[in-house]
Parts: structure tokens; sequence; C-alpha cells
């Protein structure tokens, strides 16, 4: 369970729109493919009292 940095309120897992309904995040520039072994998907969370929003990444471990 995640927690709201703002307010203390239970976060809730949300979904961002896009071409695959996804988006990832790199450690390094990379090319339209996944060329790069260092990306990881990201999840989403938000705060539904005061709107804040906190990105995660799937694969932190990826980023050592």
């Amino acid at each position: 369970m995640k927690h709201c940095i703002k307010c203390n309120n239970e976060l809730t897992k949300a979904y961002i729109s896009g071409i695959q309904g996804e988006f990832e995040i790199n450690k390094k520039p990379r090319g339209f493919f996944k060329d790069s072994p260092i990306y990881s998907k990201v999840s989403s969370y938000v705060c539904s009292n005061c709107g804040y929003l906190e990105f995660y990444v799937e694969n932190p471990e990826k980023f050592k």
C-alpha cells in the first residue's frame, strides 16, 4: 500500500493513456525500438484526495 506524501491518503493505482496504454523510463537515451537493456515499464499512482501523482518503475534494480 502506497500513501500520498502530501496528505497521507492511500494512493490508487492509475493507468496512463497512450499508444499502448503504458510508457517506459530509461536510464540512458535510446532509439525508438527497445535497443537498451536498461529500461523499465512505469506504474502510476494518484491520490484521490489532493490529486498528487507518483510514478514508480517496475524494475528499479535495472538502474543500479
